[in-house]
């Protein structure tokens, strides 16, 4: 081989060293994002939702023309609702060059998420169906932002709302796990503080993904509650709905609960949901159909793609993505710390209407939907009729509540 020749091999040869080196989107370029979705295991009807937003999301941007003139490349992966898996997962896909990452959907797994790798790798992270409050207020950095409304902001507005109604002794049923029972107390503290001659008269912690509610049950119904709150969600309500409608539970409190219906729940619910009964959503598809050209769009690309309108978790996934997009964008840079910097403090376009991000917690002041559980004949199933919106900005914590909740 002459020198000339060789000269060329060892070049051609670097430059392939410096190329595999890099990340898939460095090379081809596009911009790789990632996503630990709990796609197996106790969340998996919630997270498939999520990806499905999600996917819709970059197809979407992608064909109007990518994040500064590139394309986005999402990398996934299952943690099967296991936090340590979502922890390793993460840590790896990030460490292969990601830009932006998806949060899992159980709350376990994105605060173990967010503390052990997206303050660590500083790369922005947005959260779509896990709200605990402790993302944004106590375990707060500047590298996580919320697009459902936090707890504290949910269980501010239903106590609020439920405050106003003549009800005295209520029962609350969550999911045990850490974020399940900070639910329930922040319901329980606001709940008293609207109205002070309200007691809390029984409390179950069903295992989450549990498969039997029968003592949840009947303990409930044996303390006579005037009103039932719940914040089982998904599969854990789909469960606990079925065999209480078979027990005769919604009849004997005269309808008189309440559970975070998203349009998924009712769906799979069927005959089983129990009409009259009150609830919250996060983002209802009907509604947003109706209240926006854009939210119409959105809802009527999504079921052309799909085969079924989009639950609330696909909007909160799709919304992730898009926020995260247009950040880059007013950023001029994909890079995790100009990303970073650019969401506070701002407001961004949502198929939900306008979404302003706070300064200070990075949290979306999304609005809370509370309605009663109806047949609807549009759309073939059981859906909430929105009696009720409630902007986030109006139930958010303040700032002074902010610092003091983070002990400062």
């Amino acid at each position: 081989m002459s020198i000339i020749h060789r000269a060329a091999a060892a070049s051609a040869l670097a430059i392939f060293a410096v190329l595999a080196a890099l990340p898939a989107g460095a090379q081809d370029g596009t911009i790789p994002i990632a996503g630990s979705f709990d796609l197996s295991g106790a969340a998996a009807d919630v997270g498939k939702d999520v990806y499905d937003g999600v996917q819709y999301a970059i197809e979407e941007i992608n064909k109007n023309g990518g994040v500064l003139g590139r394309k986005i490349q999402l990398t996934y992966q299952d943690n099967g609702t296991v936090p340590q898996k979502a922890v390793d997962q993460s840590t790896a896909m990030l460490r292969d060059g990601a830009k932006f990452l998806l949060s899992p959907q159980a709350s376990g797994s994105a605060i173990a998420v967010s503390k052990a790798v997206s303050a660590k790798l500083k790369i922005p992270t947005c959260t779509s169906s896990s709200n605990s409050d402790d993302l944004t207020i106590k375990d707060f950095h500047p590298y996580i932002f919320m697009m459902a409304a936090n707890s504290y902001m949910e269980a501010r507005a239903v106590a609020n709302y439920l405050s106003k109604q003549p009800y005295r002794r209520y029962a609350v049923i969550g999911p045990d796990y850490a974020a399940g029972r900070a639910n329930a107390a922040r319901f329980k503290e606001f709940i008293k503080e609207y109205n002070p001659q309200v007691e809390i008269v029984a409390e179950d912690y069903p295992k989450f993904g549990a498969t039997d509610y029968t003592a949840t049950i009947n303990k409930i119904l044996a303390a006579k509650p005037d009103y039932v709150w719940t914040v089982l969600f998904g599969a854990d309500l789909i469960t606990f709905s079925k065999q209480a409608q078979a027990l005769g539970f919604f009849e004997q409190m005269h309808n008189h609960f309440m559970g975070l219906y998203d349009s998924n729940t009712l769906k799979a619910l069927g005959p089983d949901a129990a009409v009259g009964t009150d609830g919250w959503q996060r983002a209802p598809a009907k509604l947003l159909a109706e209240a926006s050209p854009a939210g119409k769009a959105y809802v009527e690309g999504f079921k052309a793609k799909f085969g079924h309108y989009p639950a609330d978790w696909s909007t909160l996934g799709y919304d992730c993505v898009s926020i995260w997009a247009q950040a880059a964008e007013a950023a001029k840079s994909v890079e995790p710390e100009a990303v970073a910097a650019i969401l506070g403090g701002r407001e961004f376009k949502s198929v939900r209407g306008p979404l302003r991000i706070g300064k200070l917690d990075h949290q979306a002041e999304a609005p809370i939907y509370i309605g009663k559980v109806v047949q609807d004949k549009d759309y073939g199933q059981p859906l909430l009729s929105i009696q009720s919106i409630i902007p986030g900005a109006e139930v958010r914590p303040s700032e002074e509540t902010l610092r003091k909740l983070r002990g400062g």
